[in-house]
């Protein structure tokens, strides 16, 4: 049985699988894009490069473990503070221009 890890910062993420035990089996990680400022004061990131780079460490970290490969029994998350995402009501993410 494993266990997945994932931090979602705000330079990239990483994902790390662990074993019963609480042995790292492997890991990896994605960068994001940088900080965008389009106003003083304003701080932004595109939350589709987080999934993106959510789904391309995960992939890296499980092809990385060796065989034979355990089902996943739990998914550890955290992230990046303030990582607020607004939605439209087509449920888009909605940004200031």
């Amino acid at each position: 049985m494993w266990f997945l890890g994932m931090d979602v910062g705000t330079g990239g993420t990483r994902a790390v699988v662990v074993d019963a035990a609480g042995q790292i089996v492997s890991g990896a990680s994605s960068e994001h894009a940088p900080f965008r400022t389009p106003h003083p004061g304003w701080a932004e990131q595109d939350p589709e490069d987080w999934w993106r780079a959510a789904q391309e460490a995960i992939h890296f970290a499980l092809a990385a473990a060796p065989e034979p490969h355990q089902p996943i029994a739990a998914i550890g998350l955290t992230g990046q503070m303030h990582g607020a995402v607004m939605l439209d009501e087509n449920g888009q993410v909605s940004r200031a221009e």
